[in-house]
């Protein structure tokens, strides 16, 4: 049995806190934890798309946008046009979308991201500098055209080894080290199985596409892809679907938290530690509190209010891990 106390803060590293009640004081403290997903959903789906194809700008973009996803566009800076101009006047279907457009994919929410200076396989490279020049050359040019320093990195070809490994991941939150291969001969219901089997399992599926109606791999129309993203919606209580960087930074993050919880009287005080770079690492993550019977919660970080969410069953909180304490007071 437990002793009667007064006050006290409970630790644990990613694991559920369990019923207690505080003698004279009233006091009932449900179940907290971290969500293995944002929005405390059943799994995570990042789209990616390799080599910035023309159409995956002109088709994947905006259907993306219709369902309110954003994706992950990996670029290869030394293929990518200036100017429309450039592209019409060119046969190559590789790097077919303008820097312009990028910017603008970009500013809608979309990653641009890094796919290596001019698609090398950087296992084959020589050199140690050779690998590091295909990696940031892309870097720099991407952020000088975008505005945003690539935080993620894909692998040309798939292809790494450990040296390669260790050298992209300097200064970045993660590099695409699986995938799902979509292409011609992927079907919607396919797709739509592989959703299913995420939720199942409690996964990040992480699909690799290329071309969506023209050039590499493509789909045999648009619509494979487009009614596979309205199955998702329709599941988008049990589906995040967010961007390769949002969701690596979110799981690695919800990794290495530690989180404390000090009780109040209908409320809680949470406190974390991340040992994280936090100028890497910018995702919040979604506290959970396993409670019933709640009609009103406030939640609060810097003085700030805080994105919550009241369920039959359970309070969901965004919040900043490794940041100022997160108070929370609820009504019943």
């Amino acid at each position: 049995m437990m002793k009667k106390v007064e006050r006290f803060t409970l630790l644990f590293f990613l694991t559920v806190i369990p019923f207690i009640k505080i003698d004279g004081q009233g006091v009932d403290i449900p179940k907290v934890r971290i969500a293995s997903f944002k929005g405390d959903k059943a799994c995570a789906i990042s789209y990616t798309f390799d080599d910035a194809l023309r159409d995956q700008s002109i088709l994947a973009a905006p259907m993306l946008e219709k369902y309110g996803f954003r994706g992950t566009f990996w670029a290869i800076p030394s293929m990518v046009p200036e100017t429309e101009e450039i592209l019409t006047n060119s046969k190559k279907k590789w790097g077919g979308i303008t820097w312009k457009r990028l910017k603008e994919m970009s500013d809608n929410g979309h990653e641009i991201s890094n796919h290596g200076w001019s698609h090398k396989n950087l296992v084959n490279l020589k050199s140690e500098q050779e690998i590091r020049a295909e990696i940031e050359k892309a870097d720099s040019l991407i952020l000088l055209k975008i505005g945003k320093k690539p935080r993620t990195f894909c692998y040309p070809y798939n292809a790494f080894n450990e040296q390669v490994l260790a050298i992209a991941m300097e200064n970045r939150v993660d590099t695409r080290t699986r995938c799902s291969g979509w292409g011609y001969r992927t079907t919607t219901q396919w797709m739509n199985n592989w959703a299913d089997g995420l939720i199942k399992k409690g996964e990040w599926g992480i699909p690799m596409i290329h071309a969506i109606i023209d050039g590499f791999d493509a789909f045999p129309s648009a619509d494979v892809l487009d009614n596979h993203m309205a199955y998702v919606k329709s599941k988008e209580n049990q589906i995040w679907v967010g961007t390769f960087l949002e969701i690596a930074s979110y799981v690695k993050e919800s990794e290495n938290v530690r989180l404390s919880v000090t009780p109040q009287k209908n409320g809680l005080i949470c406190k974390t530690e991340m040992t994280l770079d936090k100028k890497l690492f910018t995702e919040s993550l979604t506290l959970v509190i396993e409670i019933t019977g709640v009609t009103s919660v406030k939640a609060t970080q810097k003085g700030k209010k805080l994105p919550a969410t009241i369920a039959s069953d359970k309070i969901c909180i965004d919040f900043m891990p490794g940041d100022s304490p997160v108070k929370i007071r609820w009504k019943k």
